[in-house]
């Protein structure tokens, strides 16, 4: 073990039912450090390309970072990776649940499951003991039931375990992992799981970790939180978390004129203080809830403690879920938040693609393309709390027309025609996750080149409010802009593929690192974000960074991102978005009249990136800039690599 790092990969092939312990290679951690970096390297060197996603050849790896564990904020994170069963390229979740810390504790920088069970098990995980169990007697069960289950069954309330519901066990092809009530690893990496029959993974570790300068790493953590702190806007955004979580921007989305509204048919909500962030805080939500070692607390346990659904209980509320399951689907009624969050959540479905099915069908009948006779005689019309509740079960366990959604969907839209196509918003094959894109031209071109789909987070481009906002601190305005002011015109293209570019990089070092996006954006003003990455790094390894050197690393993974995708198939024509953002004008708020032009911001982004116009391709240039020759070799020798 040497400082930050366990020094061990554990595997486990499901087929020969061998669990196998490998040290991991100095070079390794060097070069792509943790987390998503060492899951995408190992993901691209052993499958082949054009594997089945749910057959045996696919694995599915789950990686910590080498802060994971540490005083460092926020940073018991880990990343599970895998090829996607919806999209065909790589797919990958951060997960916030307490799994991560515990897998380093156990003394493991990275799991990789392999091959395929031949009946349910779990995979038990307690320090050097390390073997897999019995799972029929959880088969059927939900998240919620399985993590109690085995918490009896291990006789330890404070193990950390991950499973997947019914829809994992049903193959949906969004079907997430759920840890403690509600950490989820989302979008599809659930169905993976399911198709190897892993029900679960449990484990508890007592190892800890070393860190080289623990003097260092308590400074940087007290910059980090003083910076929380030191004017009235930062500490408004403090006290926001604690009593929100992530909620509060409803009202400023709405303000911008980019909040999910109406399926993306509007971009303001008139009913918006019916389903706000200090109404979900003040009716639901009983405790913040902090995550390992993170000083904001942004998470909430929450409960319906009356009404048609009281009983309702679990955590991790965010902004995604407070906007998708209300003004998305035009619910006014504040109890389908918690409701379908929870739901969501013990099921094992994602909550993004399920809201987008339930507003899809919601607009597909509002314009004659559905009818009952084709969901079972469900109706499902704008606001129907019922109809979406039902729609979940459905598509959760594969009855009726929710056998046709749980293939995602994109799929769906195919199967029904009519034009139901058009009302698809989808990036290579998942769907929007936040904001209108025609509101935000940088979240725009984020959509548009995140190597998952349409991934908010592979960016999460801070800046964009107005003029007059002052949500917080920029980095991008002293670090690549140099221009002063606290945002940037969101509804400007010119100069959004630079922004996008620099914070793409920078998320991607921090997911290595496994530190989590949200509580880290705030640090000394004094100090830039890559900087301050650097030192969090050094004190945990030992090893001195720049923020040049930071930049570079998350240039790499972005880029070796990129090549998996490539190699999958991906070109120029994957980086789009759906026609609703490019042609049809956002018809009120603040962003009236706009629509999105792609074209020019990706010729920009592509140049910036060293790739390929034409192609999106990366060059042979650019891959050995970043020490990845071997991975131009082969995209050369397959006719994809860029000139």
């Amino acid at each position: 073990m040497s400082f930050g790092w366990m020094g061990i990969v554990l595997r486990v092939d499901l087929s020969s039912r061998k669990i196998v312990k490998e040290p991991l290679e100095k070079e390794l951690q060097l070069k792509y450090c943790g987390g998503r970096g060492l899951n995408t390297k190992f993901l691209y060197d052993e499958l082949k390309p054009g594997i089945d996603p749910l057959g045996p050849d696919n694995k599915i790896i789950f990686g910590t970072g080498p802060c994971c564990g540490t005083l460092v904020p926020s940073s018991q994170r880990f990343t599970v990776s895998t090829k996607s069963p919806i999209t065909g390229f790589l797919a990958d979740s951060n997960c916030g649940s307490s799994f991560g810390a515990k897998l380093k504790y156990a003394g493991y920088d990275m799991l990789i499951i392999q091959g395929k069970a031949e009946r349910p098990v779990y995979l038990w995980i307690d320090d050097d003991k390390v073997e897999l169990r019995d799972a029929e007697h959880l088969w059927g069960k939900t998240t919620y039931e399985t993590k109690g289950a085995l918490e009896v069954e291990l006789g330890d309330p404070e193990i950390s375990v991950l499973s997947i519901g019914p829809a994992g066990e049903n193959l949906v092809k969004f079907a997430c992992i759920i840890g403690d009530l509600g950490r989820a690893a989302g979008r599809t990496v659930g169905t993976v799981l399911g198709s190897k029959n892993v029900k679960a993974i449990a484990a508890r570790g007592t190892k800890g970790v070393k860190v080289a300068n623990p003097d260092l790493l308590l400074e940087a953590w007290q910059e980090m939180y003083a910076a929380w702190h030191d004017r009235p806007e930062d500490e408004a955004q403090f006290q926001a978390y604690v009593t929100m979580g992530q909620n509060g921007p409803m009202i400023l989305y709405n303000e911008s004129g980019f909040l999910p509204t109406k399926n993306y048919l509007q971009g303001t909500y008139e009913d918006i203080d019916l389903v706000t962030g200090e109404r979900l805080a003040e009716r639901y939500f009983y405790r913040p809830k902090a995550c390992f070692s993170c000083p904001t607390a942004c998470d909430h346990h929450f409960v319906v403690d009356k009404g048609p659904y009281a009983g309702t209980y679990g955590e991790g509320i965010e902004l995604g879920q407070s906007e998708h399951f209300s003004s998305r689907l035009m619910i006014n009624d504040l109890d389908s938040v918690p409701k379908m969050t929870a739901l969501c959540d013990e099921l094992g479905m994602d909550q993004m693609e399920m809201a987008h099915i339930i507003g899809f069908t919601m607009e597909c009948f509002d314009k004659g393309i559905l009818t009952k006779e084709d969901t079972d005689g469900l109706t499902v019309k704008w606001g129907d709390m019922a109809a979406s509740l039902n729609l979940i079960q459905k598509t959760a366990y594969r009855e009726g027309i929710g056998d046709v959604f749980a293939e995602g969907v994109e799929r769906a839209s195919k199967r029904i025609g009519r034009g139901a196509e058009d009302i698809v918003l989808d990036v290579k094959g998942i769907t929007i996750s936040t904001r209108d894109p025609r509101g935000s031209k940088a979240w725009a071109l984020g959509y548009a080149v995140a190597a998952r789909g349409a991934d908010h987070c592979r960016s999460l481009v801070m800046c964009e409010f107005g003029p007059n906002s002052v949500q917080g601190f920029d980095p991008v305005r002293g670090e690549v802009l140099g221009v002063p002011g606290t945002s940037v015109d969101p509804l400007v293209e010119e100069g959004k593929a630079q922004i996008v570019k620099w914070y793409e990089d920078v998320r991607s070092f921090q997911n290595c690192m496994e530190m989590c996006i949200f509580s880290s954006h705030r640090y000394p003003r004094e100090v830039g974000m890559a900087e301050m990455m650097a030192k969090f790094y050094g004190a945990v390894t030992g090893i001195v960074l720049s923020a040049e050197d930071v930049m570079h690393i998350g240039e790499r993974m972005v880029n070796l991102d990129r090549a998996f995708n490539v190699r999958e198939g991906l070109t120029r024509k994957d980086d789009s978005l759906p026609k609703r953002f490019l042609e049809e004008p956002m018809p009120d708020g603040p962003a009236k009249g706009q629509t999105v032009k792609l074209e020019p911001m990706l010729d920009e982004y592509y140049q910036l990136r060293g790739w390929e116009r034409d192609t999106g391709f990366p060059t042979r240039e650019k891959l050995e800039e970043l020490g990845l020759k071997q991975v131009a070799d082969e995209l050369e020798g397959m006719g994809r690599c860029g000139s």
